[in-house]
């Protein structure tokens, strides 16, 4: 296998998911998903993977993969549903569909016909009418794999304002309880809790997932990321001091177990040349995480804080994660806060925890089991240390 960050991996390159892939084909049979993690785990691969297997399970269900990052308007979303179902059906199917009558009533023979606003003013009635359509023609499961959903309601929100993205999520829980057998994965880079703390700001007030399982990716096991390292080391056939074994382990142990990483510093090792050790690896990793270039993007955690953070929330944000880079062991609220304080002299307790709260969901932080945080990831604090710790 060759080292191939951030490119599409194949199936049967995909190492250390089965068991994760089980279990979420026994959930989609009751209910639909929120697919959460942290970035490069693989939540895309593995629902790649899923989409893919899907015509050998069992009732063979009906599955639609679509990456939802290009769009920008509820419009453009009931257009890529429509493309996705109607390349699926025959054309018996597609003459018979109620979309069709819709559309012709409304004045066109396609959805491109439309002006904007009869599409503005009816995308709702023209949604519900596919998901009709499908399920009619669709004896068993109909399951839509849509990747960086949260990106496109955050863009929906920033082009047609918070109504229309919050009229979103309401008709996709709608299509959900209206059809029992349709399911939805939603997942993505952000997560939807982001967009949904901005709506709710706008005085949006349902909890529109309530319905759906939410299941975190986490990084792979010790094990399997340290196949993973092996089937790499061995595909570029890098020459380790110690053998592809004992090398591949620390490479696993130096990402974080990150399948992305993995691949990226495996990637750097190769190209670097070097003869695969201790050294070489701690080399190759701090060239990685100091490559003007950023191939392996560790700057998205701090333009994400500055995206979807308010400048209150970004300002405490920063001042926890500096504070925590710097040390580690994790530390207790109150030792923390001081830390805070020494930036922002004013900050509140409340208001501190509340961000804390919030950055522990977006996977920068975790708390032990006594209560002290810390950074969830070490490869991410090691990035956060060279980028803004005191010792930079």
């Amino acid at each position: 296998m060759k080292a191939n960050p951030g490119g599409t991996i194949g199936p049967g390159d995909v190492i250390g998911r089965d068991l994760l892939i089980s279990d979420l084909w026994r959930v989609l049979a009751a209910q639909s998903v929120v697919l959460t993690s942290e970035r490069r785990i693989g939540k895309s691969t593995i629902i790649s993977k899923m989409q893919k297997e899907a015509a050998t399970r069992d009732g063979a269900p009906f599955c639609i993969l679509r990456d939802l990052e290009g769009l920008g308007t509820p419009q453009e979303f009931v257009d890529s549903v429509y493309t996705d179902i109607e390349e699926r059906l025959s054309r018996t199917e597609k003459a018979r569909m109620r979309f069709w009558g819709l559309l012709s009533k409304l004045g066109g023979t396609q959805i491109g016909d439309l002006h904007v606003p009869q599409i503005r003013q009816h995308w709702k009635n023209l949604l519900f009418a596919l998901m009709a359509d499908l399920c009619e023609s669709t004896p068993g499961l109909c399951i839509f794999f849509w990747d960086e959903l949260p990106l496109f309601l955050y863009k929906v929100k920033q082009t047609e304002g918070e109504a229309s993205a919050m009229e979103v999520l309401d008709v996709l829980r709608s299509i959900r309880q209206g059809h029992p057998a349709i399911r939805m994965v939603f997942t993505g880079s952000v997560g939807l809790h982001q967009v949904l703390k901005t709506l709710r700001k706008g005085g949006y007030a349902n909890d529109p997932t309530n319905d759906m399982r939410t299941v975190e990716v986490l990084p792979l096991d010790p094990r399997d990321g340290t196949t993973l390292a092996r089937l790499l080391v061995e595909g570029e056939s890098l020459s380790c001091a110690g053998g592809s074994l004992e090398c591949a382990g620390l490479i696993a142990r130096a990402s974080g177990y990150f399948p992305f990483y993995i691949h990226s510093l495996v990637a750097r090792l190769a190209s670097e040349g070097r003869r695969a050790g201790d050294d070489a690896i701690e080399r190759s990793l701090k060239s990685l995480l100091t490559d003007p270039n950023d191939p392996a993007h560790f700057r998205y955690y701090r333009e994400r804080i500055q995206t979807y953070y308010s400048p209150e929330e970004e300002a405490i944000a920063l001042a926890a994660l500096d504070a925590l880079c710097d040390v580690r062991e994790p530390l207790k609220f109150g030792e923390l806060l001081n830390l805070i304080r020494h930036q922002i002299t004013d900050v509140g307790s409340e208001q501190a925890r509340d961000v804390i709260n919030l950055l522990s969901r977006d996977h920068y932080v975790s708390r032990t089991d006594d209560g002290r945080w810390g950074f969830r990831y070490e490869i991410v604090r090691r990035w956060w240390q060279i980028e803004r710790g005191s010792g930079r």
